[in-house]
C-alpha cells in the first residue's frame, strides 16, 4: 500500500474517481463523489489493488479540497457531515432560495432595503472605493488624521449594516476607540492591500492588530476580514464564523477554524472560496461577493424532509459533473454496487 496515502486521488475501474481519506493495514477508505453518498467506501486490501489506478489522473481541486471526513462510530466508515451537500445539490438549494441566481441586475448605487445580498455588498464595496480607496485612506493615515479615517470607516460600516449577519452593530465604533491601536490596524490593513498578492506575513500583521484595537472576540474575524473583502472582493474573502463554518461543513471542507484570526484558518477559507468561485462562474458568479452570497444561502441545515441515506451502495443514475464541464455520465464508465469494490 506504499503508493496510497491520505489525500491522493485514485480511479477505480467500477466506482470511478475518488479520494483516499484513510489507510489501514488491511483496508483503504475512498470517497467516490459520483455515488452521491457522504460515506467513503471501505475497500479490502490487497484484493482491491488491481481495481485502483493512481498514475496519470487529472487534478480535481474540488475533490482534493474535501477535507472534513471523520470516522462514523456506528458504521465504521469515514464520512462527511450528516448535512453534506454535493455541489449540484448546493446549487439547487441556492437557486431555490435565490431564483435569480447571481443575476440580480441591480447596480450598486441603487441597492436598497429589498435588494439582493450581493447588490448590498457591491454598494458597500463602492462606498469603500469612494471613501477610502484610491490612496485616500493611506493619505489620511500618513497625515495622522486617524479621526477622519475612523469617520469614513464608520460610514462604510453603515452601508454594511443592512446585510444580515455581516457585522455586529457598533463593532467598529467600539474597536476604534483607541487612536494609537487604530492607527496600527489601518497601517496593517493598507500594507496588505498595497500588493497584488500579499504574503502570509501581511495577513498575520493584520490579524495581530485586530484584537489590539479592543474588538469583541466574537467580532474579531468579521472586523479583520471585512475591509480587505470590501476593498478587493476579487481576491479577499470575508469570514463570518457561524455561516462560513456551517456552509463549509455542508460542502465538505474543514476550515481548521480557531476563534482568533489566524493564517491557517484564513488560508483554508481562501482556497475553499477560490475553488468554489471557479465552479460557480458558469452560473454567472463574478467574484467572492457572489461566493459569500452563495455560502450564506446554504449555511443552514437541510430541511427535515430531505432523503435519508445509507452508508452502502452506489446510486446508478448519472449525476452532473463536478465543475463547469460536461456531465461525467458521458464518459461511459460502468457503475457497480459498492460490494464489488473488494
Amino acid at each position: 500500500m506504499s503508493d496510497l496515502a491520505n489525500g491522493i486521488l485514485v480511479h477505480h475501474t467500477s466506482l470511478g474517481f475518488g479520494k483516499v481519506v484513510a489507510v489501514e493495514a488491511t483496508a483503504v477508505h475512498v470517497f467516490f463523489p459520483e455515488s452521491e453518498k457522504r460515506f467513503a467506501v471501505k475497500l479490502r486490501w490487497p484484493m482491491a489493488r488491481p481495481f485502483l489506478k493512481t498514475e496519470g489522473l487529472e487534478r480535481d481541486s474540488w475533490l482534493e479540497g474535501l477535507s472534513s471526513f471523520s470516522l462514523d462510530p456506528g458504521t465504521g466508515r469515514y464520512a462527511l457531515a450528516q448535512n453534506w451537500l454535493s455541489h449540484d445539490q448546493a446549487v439547487a438549494e441556492f437557486l431555490a432560495r435565490c431564483p435569480a441566481g447571481f443575476a440580480d441586475g441591480e447596480p450598486a448605487a441603487s441597492a436598497g432595503p429589498r435588494s439582493g445580498r450581493a447588490s448590498r455588498w457591491r454598494a458597500a464595496h463602492a462606498g469603500w472605493l469612494e471613501l477610502l480607496g484610491g490612496g485616500r485612506g493611506e493619505a489620511l493615515l500618513a497625515d495622522g488624521n486617524v479621526a477622519e479615517l475612523v469617520r469614513r470607516a464608520l460610514k462604510v460600516e453603515r452601508l454594511v449594516a443592512p446585510i444580515a449577519g455581516a457585522l455586529d452593530e457598533g463593532a467598529l465604533r467600539e474597536a476604534f476607540a483607541d487612536p494609537h491601536a487604530t492607527s496600527l490596524f489601518f497601517e496593517a490593513l493598507f500594507g496588505l492591500l498595497s500588493v497584488p498578492s500579499p504574503a502570509r506575513a501581511r495577513f498575520e500583521k493584520l490579524f495581530a492588530a485586530t484584537p489590539a484595537v479592543g474588538v469583541a472576540p466574537g467580532a474579531a474575524w468579521a472586523v479583520a476580514t471585512l475591509f480587505p473583502f470590501l476593498a478587493d472582493p476579487g481576491r479577499h474573502m470575508l469570514l463570518r464564523p457561524k455561516s462560513m463554518r456551517g456552509a463549509a461543513e455542508r460542502l465538505g471542507c474543514d476550515l481548521r477554524y480557531e476563534p482568533a484570526p489566524n493564517w491557517t484558518t484564513y488560508s483554508a477559507l481562501r482556497a475553499f472560496a477560490g475553488k468554489l468561485l471557479q465552479r460557480l462562474r458558469p452560473m454567472g458568479a463574478r467574484d467572492l461577493i457572489d461566493v459569500e452570497a452563495f455560502l450564506h444561502a446554504i449555511a443552514t441545515k437541510r430541511p427535515p424532509t430531505a432523503r435519508r441515506e445509507e452508508p452502502h451502495g452506489v446510486r446508478s443514475r448519472p449525476v452532473a459533473a463536478r465543475g463547469a464541464g460536461p456531465a461525467r455520465a458521458d464518459r461511459g464508465r460502468p457503475r457497480a454496487q459498492a460490494r464489488r469494490a473488494g
